[in-house]
């Protein structure tokens, strides 16, 4: 009998999984690997507790079966949180954000109509993944071409700021004139877009190239479905398409100065017309492709997004009657509200795609409208992080010496950022507020209701030394608020959607507004300074926001440079992509890799060898790891499925991802592997922010937390509430193991090979 221990999200060292000083790899590599107890003392059982948890010793059956088994622990941290350059996967994390709401696609009852909306929402999905590396580029662009290259080459008392300018500040400089230093300073968002690729392809080739290479079962939908965890040619497919933008990008910045500043320019308008012929065809491939179905002629559209950037370069180096020191670059703020009045269009498609597929399976998040919720999420802090780069760059580049004038100003929109950080900031803290009324009035409510719960008496069990504690002392009234506090906290999780809609909400419509006006006037929008007299609330705004904006952008480069060097800073940061990285980069190419394309196959392999060998597995899957283990067996063939059964504890199954993806881990999805597997338990508690019951499988009610009021006869300490963690310190764990391990025991006589 094996017991395979899957941990979840933070990361865990074999180590820590086996309580071993010293296991012994079996499998895998030094990244990812299976483990072993190097040389377990026979006949030697592990306790199921620990001194000081309050709980019951381990029944006689936990420790019969803990006598006989094999544990073996799979360590899969390495993928997010091992290597130091993981930290600077934090810049990525719109890439994640807008690749994670790909995939909260509700379900929807059968139809053509539903179809559709399926069909469009994936569609959508993509584009807007694509809209949000074309916001990178324009940030890029707008620190290299705008604040370098037009604004303060232009003026020497920027330049001599910064010894590494001085070549094209200077105006004897061959690099001088405004043509040449707009060329230059192109490679600023091209060398960004190169890093991309170079990143994007590296992690490609260690975690899309990974094959299944054993039997898998084949389903028509979900996470079953064929190809699911093998996105090899669907990302590098995706990845062309996103460097040909980021390079038409990159031309349109180049040309669109040249010709607000010609006018009537033919060369100008054709060019033009060429450069959005091909982002449109770059638009439309994006929408058309799929997982199994591919557009042909893509290095062609490549090639062609090359040329156009050549063409871009030549033109811009020609004769300009360009404007003197003093003006922005030209048709760049309005080149950015066009791009974000084409993100709020596929924001509204999405919202449509939504309505079109309907709703067919109970408890969805926001009614199954999460995902363009989620998807503005990550455009907004998309945009975020552009405002942030630019503010901080302006001001980095210096002043006017004796004035407080900026020699190189950030495009107008960007002021509205800083509004809209202002917004976010008054929110957040009406929230917290909120937040905390609530829970500290269900604590009022709540904690004698626990003392009866634990049939605490008017005093307590008399210990040696001392006397009968009350009921109602101050330490017993503490530890019930504490356990009625955590219960609380953790029913928060169940809003979590409502609460992201509301900060969400009001940046869609100031967004909508900046467009609308410059729609309207075929200008960028009036800045705050226009309402400063009219309006002291968005002066107060914009000034708190342009604060945030400014240490945002170092608090930024900030946790990355100490999520480098600190690995346990690290492994918290690690938390976000163990959340936002399991699933695969079917929308955007460019974000940090799925590391289930090498867990769910090397899982599905490790469970496939042992079954072979004619071992029982009992798979222990916590937290994120049950979502692992879940995959793994929908992908287990049926005759492997028989021979292994499922423990998970603290599982967001069907808490948070049934809610955030109902398309994969529906109530039927569920069902379905449940119905696959000779036993499948699960284990949670009232204090878990994370794990919950799982409908399908549910036998028992919440395990206690903590298992006793009162500290035992031998302690001092009040037990200690555990929510989230030590579900194996439990003495249910020992009994649904022991039943588990019974239920896939091996029959007598069996052959086993070495």
């Amino acid at each position: 009998m094996v017991e395979l221990l899957v941990h979840g999200v933070g990361g865990a060292t074999p180590i820590e999984q086996l309580d071993d000083p010293s296991p012994t790899r079996v499998s895998g590599d030094a990244t990812v690997g299976f483990y072993r107890h190097k040389s377990p003392p026979p006949g030697v059982t592990p306790p199921d507790v620990l001194p000081g948890t309050g709980a019951d010793a381990p029944g006689e059956r936990s420790a019969a079966v803990r006598s006989g088994l094999v544990q073996e622990a799979y360590c899969w941290s390495g993928l997010t949180s091992a290597s130091a350059s993981r930290a600077a996967w934090l810049i990525l994390l719109p890439f994640t954000l807008v690749n994670a709401a790909a995939w909260m696609r509700p379900t929807g009852p059968p139809g053509a109509v539903s179809r559709l909306g399926r069909a469009t929402h994936d569609a959508v999905s993509r584009l807007l993944a694509l809209s949000l590396t074309g916001t990178f580029l324009l940030a890029a662009g707008g620190v290299g071409i705008d604040l370098i290259g037009w604004q303060c080459a232009a003026r020497p008392q920027c330049g001599s700021h910064w010894s590494v300018l001085a070549f094209l500040a200077a105006p004897e400089s061959w690099a001088h004139p405004a043509g040449r230093r707009l060329a230059l300073t192109a490679l600023v968002p091209l060398a960004l877009l190169g890093l991309l690729w170079f990143l994007a392809r590296r992690s490609w080739v260690a975690y899309e190239s990974v094959r299944f290479r054993v039997d898998v079962a084949e389903g028509d939908g979900g996470l079953s479905e064929p190809g699911f965890w093998e996105g090899e040619y669907q990302v590098g497919r995706l990845r062309t398409l996103h460097v040909s933008l980021g390079v038409g990008t990159v031309a349109l910045m180049l040309t669109v100065p040249a010709l607000t500043v010609d006018g009537d320019s033919t060369a100008g308008r054709v060019l033009l017309g060429v450069i959005l012929a091909v982002l449109a065809l770059v638009v439309v491939a994006t929408a058309a492709q799929g997982g199994t179905r591919a557009v042909p002629g893509l290095p062609v559209l490549r090639l062609a997004a090359f040329a156009v950037l050549v063409a871009s370069v030549v033109y811009v180096l020609a004769p300009h009657d360009w404007p003197g020191p003093g003006h922005r670059l030209p048709g760049y703020g309005t080149l950015l509200m066009l791009w974000v009045a084409g993100q709020l269009v596929l924001l509204v498609a999405s919202v449509v795609a939504v309505t079109l597929i309907g709703r067919a399976s109970r408890g969805q998040m926001l009614r199954g409208f999460v995902t363009p919720v989620f998807a503005a999420l990550a455009l907004f802090t998309g945009i975020a992080y552009s405002a942030a780069v630019l503010t901080r760059v302006s001001d980095w580049l210096g002043h006017v010496e004796g004035t407080t004038m900026l020699l190189a100003r950030p495009p107008a929109v960007v002021s509205w950022a800083a509004v809209a950080f202002g917004i976010e900031i008054v929110l957040v803290v009406l929230l917290v507020l909120y937040l905390v009324v609530r829970v500290t009035w269900r604590v009022r409510r709540g904690w004698r209701a626990v003392l009866a719960e634990y049939d605490v008496v008017p005093t307590a069990p008399a210990t040696p030394g001392s006397g009968p504690v009350p009921e109602v002392s101050s330490r017993a009234r503490g530890q019930a608020k504490k356990i009625v506090r955590m219960r609380a906290i953790a029913m928060l999780t169940e809003s979590a959607g409502r609460y992201l809609a509301i900060l969400i909400a009001p940046l869609v419509a100031l967004a909508l507004y900046g467009v609308v006006a410059t729609l309207a006037t075929w200008a960028t929008p009036p800045t705050p300074a226009t309402y400063s007299g009219r309006s002291g609330v968005v002066t107060l705004l914009y000034n708190a926001g342009s604060w945030v904006v400014g240490v945002s952008a170092v608090g930024l480069v900030t946790l990355v440079w100490q999520a480098y060097r600190n690995e346990a800073l690290r492994k918290v940061v690690g938390v976000l992509w163990d959340l936002g990285t399991f699933w695969p980069r079917a929308a955007h190419p460019l974000a940090p890799p799925c590391y289930g394309e090498r867990c769910v196959p090397e899982l599905v392999a490790r469970v496939t060898q042992l079954t072979e060998q004619g071992h029982g597995v009992v798979v222990s899957g916590h937290s994120q790891g049950s979502v692992l283990a879940a995959a793994t067996l929908l992908k287990l063939p049926a005759s492997r499925a028989s021979q292994v059964a499922l423990l998970t504890h603290g599982s967001p199954l069907q808490r948070l991802y049934g809610r955030f993806f109902p398309a994969y881990f529906s109530g039927a999805q569920l069902a379905g592997l449940a119905a696959r597997l000779p036993r499948w338990r699960n284990l949670w508690r009232l204090t878990d922010p994370i794990g919950g019951p799982i409908d399908p499988v549910e036998r028992h009610g919440p395990l206690r937390d903590p298992v006793q009021f009162f500290p035992t006869a031998y302690e001092v300490a009040y037990p200690p509430v555990r929510w989230h963690l030590d579900y194996p310190l439990d003495t249910a764990y020992g009994d649904e193991l022991a039943a588990a391990a019974e239920a896939v025991k091996p029959q007598t006589g069996v052959s086993r090979a070495e």
